[in-house]
């Protein structure tokens, strides 16, 4: 497959059971033991991911470069957390997608969220020149 055949209006679905490693309280200190915010982030960018995996040529991979959570409801432990992503644009390399997440009980959250396929090889070589300038 390419990336040409991914369709504007193609839509994926992820999902994950809430448990402890998913916590708020696991990042701040204080906070409840329900899904975090940066949890459901890893889901919508795991399920974008996942699914352009799938039309990617040899070489290819895809880097996250923007998310907007609007995290609306709050999951407890135990129960399952499903976010559908919804490929709404194509622009060259960069790919838009908008999604929702729910729990079972209600929508959880909602956002956008960009990915850009790049060459493994390419981007590899850029972070070892970054490591070797840093050292």
């Amino acid at each position: 497959m390419s990336i040409e055949a991914m369709q504007v209006g193609a839509t994926a679905r992820g999902s994950v059971r809430c448990t402890p490693e998913h916590f708020a309280s696991r990042i701040v200190a204080g906070t409840p033991d329900v899904f975090s915010t940066p949890a459901l982030g890893a889901l919508v960018e795991k399920t974008a991911a996942e699914w352009m995996a799938g039309f990617l040529d040899a070489g290819q991979m895809t880097v996250g470069t923007q998310i907007v959570i609007n995290h609306t409801g709050a999951t407890p432990e135990g129960m399952e957390v499903t976010a559908e992503v919804r490929l709404v644009a194509v622009d060259g390399r960069r790919f838009h997608f908008e999604w929702t997440a729910h729990d079972g009980a209600e929508q959880v959250g909602h956002g956008t969220h960009q990915r850009f396929v790049v060459d493994r090889a390419r981007f590899e070589g850029r972070l070892a020149a970054k490591r070797a300038g840093a050292s």
